[in-house]
């Protein structure tokens, strides 16, 4: 019988098989990382998003049930509410409840702020990290430029019947950057007083 010859691998096989681990290993943790990042990225526009559709859609139920509503600037309105009975239905015909109600962007430094409602005497924030500049527009870069936006535009006529609420808030992409979200709501107001002529 004769004896098999065992062999082992080579140096040259072994460091081939060593940088072919090494590049497939690292191959794998780039694209993992690569993900991860976009995922943060899409994160916080989601976070974006959410933040001013929900602004916008509380702005709107709170508005909707107003009497009056005046637009005193692109960024603040004062409102006022109809009283409620018991059951919470309104008083037929509509009084007004007696408190003014506000809402307002407040600056909190280097063009963003939060979106407050001041309702006789407490303060809710509706939005925070809330800018004013339209990512829409023309030069518009997450730095500067664009121009700005007034969250609150009156319809046209002297008494306010249709109001459009547009918020652009700004979320942290987890990579040091800012991702946007931006949402914007035509509304009708239905309890405004019938009008004699």
């Amino acid at each position: 019988m004769r004896a098999r010859r065992h062999r082992g691998a080579t140096l040259v096989e072994t460091l081939t098989a060593a940088f072919v681990s090494v590049l497939t290993l690292f191959t794998a943790v780039s694209v993992m990382i690569s993900t991860m990042g976009s995922w943060a990225v899409g994160q916080g526009k989601i976070d974006a998003e959410t933040d001013a559709q929900s602004a916008v859609r509380t702005i709107a139920v709170e508005l909707r049930e107003a009497m009056a509503v005046t637009v005193e600037s692109g960024t603040s309105l004062t409102y006022r509410l109809p009283v409620r009975d018991n059951e919470g239905s309104y008083l037929v015909p509509a009084q007004w409840d007696g408190v003014t109600r506000r809402m307002e962007w407040v600056s909190t430094g280097g063009g963003v702020g939060t979106i407050r409602i001041t309702d006789g005497s407490r303060n809710r924030t509706l939005c925070r990290n809330v800018i004013l500049r339209d990512p829409q527009s023309s030069g518009f870069t997450p730095t500067s430029g664009g121009s700005t936006y007034a969250i609150f535009t009156a319809g046209a006529g002297s008494i306010t019947r249709q109001l459009t609420i547009m918020i652009v808030s700004r979320s942290s992409s987890n990579r040091g950057g800012w991702v946007l979200g931006r949402s914007r709501e035509t509304i009708f107001l239905r309890n405004i007083p019938t009008l004699t002529r």
